[in-house]
Parts: C-alpha cells; structure tokens; sequence
C-alpha cells in the first residue's frame, strides 16, 4: 500500500527543486552581464576583423563608431517641429535624374485636378531657388493645395534642391485663404483665413540655406545637427524625429537602424512587455542596463523568427534582433532619446555565422562607442 505522506512529501519536493531551477535558470539569463561576455582567440580573431577598419558616424547629436562595411541606406527621414508642419528627405541622387524627377513632378502637379472646381489649379504657383553657380546647385518650389478633396485654403509648400550629388527635399505646410468664395467667412473670422505663405517660403529659404550636404563619414565641428546625407547648421531646439539605416554591404540582412527624437516614452525599455520585443515567436537572451560614456544604456536582446516586422525583412530562418534605448523616458535638449537596433540573421550555411556571444560582443563594442558630440551645441 502507498504511504501518501511520503509520496506528497517527495512529489512537492520535487516540485519545489524544478522551480528552484526554473528560477535559477531564468536568473542566469537575465542577469548574466554582458560586459563579462567572452570569446575564445579564434571567434575574437573573428570580431576583430569586423571591428578593426571602424569610422565615427554622426546621428542627431550623438557619435558612434561603426564598420566601414556598414552603409547608409539611400533614403532617410526626418520630421521637424512638434505639429509635423515640416517633412524633410535627403536621398544620393546624380543631376539629369534630378531633373528630369522634377520635370516629370511639374507635369503631374499641373495634371492634377481638385475635385471642387472653385478651388482652380491644383498647383498654385512654382518658386525659383535662386543659386550663384546652376551647375552646383538647382533647386524649385511648389506650392500646390493639400490635397484634391481638401480646401483650396490648406496647400503644401513642396520644395527640392540638389546640390553635391544630394536631392534634398522639405514639404512645409503652409495656408491661403485670400480666395473670392471666402471673402464673407474672412469677415467674421480673419484669423482662419489669413496668408502665411510668403512666411512660410522664407522658412524654408532659410532651411535650404542651413541644411547643406554632408559625406557620411566626414564629422562636423560646429554647432548643428546631422542629418541624413547632411548637416544642419546652427543650434535648434525644435522638436526633431529621424530615422534611417545602415546595411554591411556583404553580410546578407546585417544591419543597424536608429531612431532619434525629442519626446519621451511613457515607460522606460525595460519596462516594456516580452512580447513587445519577442512579437511572440521568440524569446529573450539578455536584457539588462550599462553605463558608457556618462550616458545609461537599457538594452534588450531577442532570438525569434525573421518576419516582415522586423527591419523590412520578409524571410525565413532564425534571427537576433538587439534593442537599445538612451534617455528613453528623460529626453533632454543636450541628451536626446535615442533608439538602436541590431538585426542579424543566421545564413543558411551556420559555419559562416556569426555565433551568439560573438553577436554580443559586436554590440557591446559598437555600442560603448555612442557619445554626445560636445561641438553639437553653443557654448552658454
């Protein structure tokens, strides 16, 4: 006959030691310090390949050192001021494709038509960016209504301007509503149907003339802001959202993706759910906070399925996706929030796989390299 006593005691007791292990399983994965992380001399030989030819690249206000082999993406964009009034894309591009971009966007506009015939043409009027040397630098502005379904009075300030091999492109809300069909609402509310569009082209004059070209690799020394392709010159304390991407140039889906704004995040990184990271197909490896360069870093590590979701990738296998935050929920003026991932995916040919403590090491590398550049601000 069974001794109940004694197999309950041994039942929960066998209980008690799994979950003590569950516990003491989970504890080494998320308190592991991956300052510790190390490698044999082989992988670390490895590592150091990858590592050794670095070049300093500047995002918003911060610096950090990555692989030459990692190129920016042709495209990145940038939003400027709290209300989306103004959208600014940069993209490398030659000059006969700027200009016949130009020519065939001129087209389209006047071919447009609103869907209210009393709101006219849907291009408005088409501004000339005057240049000393049209060989080195064309640029036009268009100002055309929002949209065809919306009132002729919202209209869209469109400019482009090429210069060093750089499309630079700002669209600038902007309003009009001296137009005849509202001289009787102006009467009662003149405020709503004022003109700032000669305001407006100013401004964006006057961002033309502060956002100049900029080689990736060169490091500005000045007050300013950099930018994709570019750098904007001056100190700004408007509020700013940027984002754009670095891919190696012959580790297929090897990337690095930032993203820099102004505002804070209701719950700092690690204070987000798993499945916010894991999407629910993976599970985490590492997470856990560091100090580099007086600046904190949370940091929060995944191995999942690669999808679609995750950097514009839309294949099959296994991959890491490695988050960072900086000042995600204290934003300052001179401390920026900054977001950073790391995405790899494992070849199908594991031998020429980076492994998963090598993977770590790259990011603890590259990421003890991010500072404030000092130079970023006036002196007060």
């Amino acid at each position: 006959m069974i001794n109940l006593t004694k197999f309950y005691k041994y039942y929960f007791g066998f209980i008690a030691g799994l979950f003590a292990l569950t516990v003491l399983t989970s504890c080494q994965i998320f308190h592991k310090d991956i300052r510790m992380t190390k490698l044999s001399p082989t992988q670390q030989q490895q590592v150091n390949e990858l590592l050794k030819n670095s070049a300093t690249r500047c995002i918003g206000t911060y610096l950090i050192d990555l692989p030459i082999e990692f190129k920016v993406k042709k495209k990145g964009n940038f939003y400027y001021k709290s209300n989306h009034d103004v959208t600014i894309t940069t993209k490398q591009q030659y000059f006969p494709p700027f200009k016949q971009m130009i020519a065939r966007r001129e087209q389209e506009l006047r071919n447009t038509k609103p869907v209210d015939p009393l709101d006219g043409n849907y291009l408005k009027h088409v501004y000339p960016v005057h240049t000393h040397n049209p060989d080195k630098m064309q640029g036009i502005i268009f100002e055309r209504m929002e949209s065809i379904g919306t009132s002729d009075i919202l209209r869209v300030l469109e400019g482009y301007r090429w210069q060093d091999e750089v499309t630079l492109k700002i669209e600038m809300k902007a309003q009009n509503g001296l137009g005849e069909q509202y001289a009787k609402d102006r009467q009662i509310d003149p405020e709503s149907y004022e003109n700032n569009v000669p305001q407006k082209l100013a401004e964006l004059h006057k961002l033309f003339e502060r956002i100049q070209p900029r080689d990736d690799l060169t490091i500005p020394t000045t007050p300013g802001f950099c930018m994709f392709n570019s750098f904007m010159h001056g100190e700004d304390r408007e509020w700013k959202d940027m984002n754009y991407g670095y891919w190696h140039d012959s580790i297929e889906d090897f990337s690095f993706y930032f993203e820099f704004n102004d505002f804070a995040s209701d719950y700092a990184l690690l204070d987000k759910p798993e499945v916010y990271f894991t999407q629910g197909d993976g599970y985490t490896i590492y997470k856990g906070t560091r100090e580099s360069n007086n600046l904190k870093l949370e940091e929060w590590v995944v191995k999942n399925k690669s999808s679609e979701d995750n950097l514009e990738f839309n294949t099959d296998g296994l991959a890491y996706i490695f988050t960072l935050g900086i000042h995600v929920t204290d934003p300052t003026y001179k401390t920026p929030r900054l977001r950073l991932e790391m995405y790899y995916k494992i070849p199908d040919d594991e031998t020429q796989a980076y492994s998963e403590k090598q993977l770590m090491v790259i990011w603890r590398e590259i990421t003890n390299s991010i500072r404030i550049r000092e130079s970023s601000f006036e002196n007060e």
